[in-house]
């Protein structure tokens, strides 16, 4: 259960950069985080809005019912996220490399969409787990459209795989 305190400490971060972060916002900050380095374990597949971990949606479900976090689902479409626990609780969670790590993803990406980074994460996603070669950037947006058809715009993923070329997701 370790990772449940690391998923803890990490949602904590997420809470503080972003005001009122959603459960696919964090699931997408998440997965961004992994791919940066920090080892959680979280498993991601390919879902309807991109890389989902059923593991992270349990671990926020379990946190839920420790009083650590509190999900609010009268937002719309979207469940807010809000953190409730104590920075005592999460004490030691981190490393100092990994709480770099963490703090670098979210001043990079901790205001972007909830949309945007649906994008993102499926482009590094398509290009790492589903391609996996060096797949040229018309291959990586095709392999996004087949999963996405026309959700986002060729213009749109252009400018998101740039961003992942940017900070070294993707060479």
């Amino acid at each position: 259960m370790d990772y449940i305190k690391k998923c803890a400490s990490i949602i904590q971060k997420i809470c503080s950069a972003h005001p009122d972060p959603g459960k696919k916002m964090v699931q997408k900050l998440m997965y961004l985080i992994e791919r940066k380095g920090v080892e959680v374990g979280l498993n991601y597949k390919i879902h309807f809005f991109g890389p989902y971990s059923e593991k992270l949606d349990n671990a926020l479900h379990f946190l839920e019912s420790e009083d650590m976090i509190e999900i609010d689902a009268n937002h719309g479409m979207t469940h807010i996220i809000k953190f409730c626990g104590t920075d005592e609780e999460l004490d030691d969670t981190l490393t100092a490399q990994e709480q770099k790590i963490v703090d670098d993803v979210l001043s990079v990406f901790g205001k972007k969409t909830a949309l945007e980074l649906e994008a993102l994460t499926t482009l590094d996603y398509a290009a790492t787990a589903l391609l996996k070669s060096a797949a040229d950037d018309k291959k990586i947006i095709e392999q996004v459209k087949q999963i996405k058809g026309s959700k986002f715009t060729d213009s749109e993923l252009n400018k998101e795989l740039g961003v992942l070329k940017k900070y070294q997701y993707l060479n």
